[in-house]
């Protein structure tokens, strides 16, 4: 699903590889993005500098995998600091990714072993403690629980892994999980 998009933003950052402009930083009223520029058209924003107003339009669409949108300009143009004139660049695709300004961690979820030692010794009050608090906070689409095998710490039971954080924890408590779930899945800083 794609749909369009338009809107100005303020330059604040140029960031170059290989001595070419590789991104534009643009501050807008909804946020900051991260402009990809192709090769082909970093060659015409040469003259470019921090502070002054682009113009964007084109198609967003959000991929399932990563979940961030993208958006595809069509169009690109440098408006002049009287407002009366804009220059057009034209690219064929130029990608925006939103600098991510959510509280949640990106491809954030749980993975808690459901092998009968765990669910013996507490997973399952853990893994039901997790679900009412990520139902709580309305997040139970964006940070799925995954019941997975064994994770070979049975002796240790129950097991957690906190993704994207990678965090294994051992013997956890029902009482130890919105400290976790704070700690690893939501993040209070930018």
């Amino acid at each position: 699903m794609s749909a369009s998009f338009n809107f100005n933003g303020k330059l604040s950052k140029i960031a170059y590889q290989k001595k070419r402009i590789k991104y534009l930083k643009l501050k807008t009223e909804q946020g900051k993005y991260w402009v990809k520029i192709p090769k082909q058209l970093s060659k015409q924003l040469a003259g470019l500098s921090p502070g002054c107003q682009l113009e964007v339009e084109g198609k967003v669409k959000q991929p399932p995998k990563t979940g961030k949108a993208q958006y595809k300009v069509k169009r690109l143009a440098v408006i002049a600091s009287d407002k009366s004139a804009t220059s057009p660049i034209k690219s064929k695709t130029v990608s925006l990714l939103p600098v991510f300004d959510s509280k949640i961690k990106s491809k954030a979820k749980v993975l808690i072993c459901q092998k009968s030692n765990c669910w013996k010794k507490g997973g399952q009050q853990v893994c039901a403690e997790i679900e009412s608090i990520l139902s709580d906070r309305g997040l139970t689409k964006e940070i799925p629980i995954q019941k997975t095998g064994c994770l070979k710490q049975c002796k240790k039971a129950p097991a957690l892994i906190m993704m994207p954080d990678k965090t294994c924890y051992n013997k956890v408590k029902p009482q130890q999980v919105a400290k976790m779930v704070e700690k690893h899945l939501i993040t209070n800083q930018l």
